[in-house]
């Protein structure tokens, strides 16, 4: 006999409307509900309704990128890359919004019942448990900018602590040491982080814990960040923002205030989006192969629905010198 959702419910303890919020992230679950419920899944081999009809050997045509954003430098690119593999493969695709301001429930039903053949992620909305719950022979998932080890699932990545490791690498070429942060948080956030942590150690870096700034990804936040923070007296030598847009906004505003980068402060990006190259001054950053990752996480997806293994793979990237920065040579 076929397990139900009732029999779900039973065995996690739970009750049957809180096993439907879990699966379709349609109500208020707490994450240790959800895990058990997860697990019980699992464990008894639940298929909803809609899933069983649609796991038949046909396929759908289709395969699904679900991000947190469709536009912009970073997500544009990447979709750039995505849109490449499948034009040459002649693969048909839909993609869909799932940032923090969307309901994911609709998302969630597009992989639950498998009405696509597999499946590209690039959002934190659509959280590990329900990927593995979700990933299976007939729908492969590949997972961006996240690490997730588990059955048909495939992670592809560039290397944050990496790069930022060498970013601390570079700063210390330079003779400079006192170094503030424009950082933001998630998965790439955090990783970048740590890179520039274990630099700032290795080289002796002056990089105090409050002169790391969440200025949240973005460029007006930047901006607005840099001139509080200069404002209370603090003058760093170099500022290594995350990402390029707020490298742009902390140009700005050191600019506003009359300093003059690199002479009086030198600032460096992360990305290598195509503005940084035509900035006053141009800006020295890390150059991630944003492109290569669409086209990659694509290639590995259409691999793995022709029965190829999941895998893991690590981009590497690469610092691009400008004229953001100047070397000390006074020390």
């Amino acid at each position: 006999m076929a397990v139900t959702i009732k029999d779900v419910a039973e065995a996690a303890g739970v009750s049957i409307s809180t096993v439907s919020y879990a699966l379709n992230n349609t109500g208020p679950v707490s994450e240790e509900k959800k895990h058990r419920i997860m697990e019980t899944v699992r464990e008894l081999g639940y298929v909803p309704n809609g899933m069983a009809k649609s796991l038949k050997s046909r396929k759908n045509g289709f395969i699904g990128y679900f991000a947190h954003s469709l536009y912009g430098v970073v997500y544009g690119e990447v979709l750039r890359g995505i849109e490449n593999e499948m034009d040459r493969n002649g693969q048909e695709m839909i993609a869909a919004k799932c940032g923090p301001m969307q309901d994911i429930t609709h998302i969630s039903r597009l992989l639950r019942e498998r009405m696509v053949d597999g499946a590209i992620i690039f959002s934190e909305m659509i959280p590990n448990d329900l990927v593995n719950l979700l990933a299976n022979e007939q729908c492969p998932v590949v997972v961006l900018d996240r690490e997730l080890e588990a059955p048909y699932v495939s992670t592809v990545l560039i290397n944050n602590e990496d790069s930022a490791y060498r970013v601390g690498e570079y700063i210390h070429s330079l003779n400079l040491k006192k170094v503030a942060c424009l950082i933001g948080r998630g998965f790439d956030g955090e990783h970048r982080l740590a890179g520039f942590r274990q630099a700032a150690e290795a080289f002796g870096l002056d990089c105090p814990e409050e002169w790391c700034i969440d200025a949240g990804w973005e460029e007006k936040e930047a901006y607005e960040a840099t001139i509080r923070f200069i404002r209370r007296g603090r003058r760093p030598e170099v500022i290594f923002a995350f990402n390029d847009q707020m490298a742009s906004g902390c140009i700005r505003a050191l600019q506003d205030m009359l300093l003059r980068v690199p002479e009086d402060i030198s600032v460096i990006g992360m990305d290598d989006i195509a503005m940084s190259a035509v900035m006053t001054p141009s800006l020295t950053t890390v150059h991630r192969p944003l492109c290569e990752l669409g086209e990659i996480a694509a290639r590995t997806l259409l691999e793995m629905m022709r029965g190829e293994p999941s895998r893991r793979i690590v981009l590497e990237t690469s610092l691009i010198q400008r004229e953001s920065c100047i070397k000390n040579w006074a020390k």
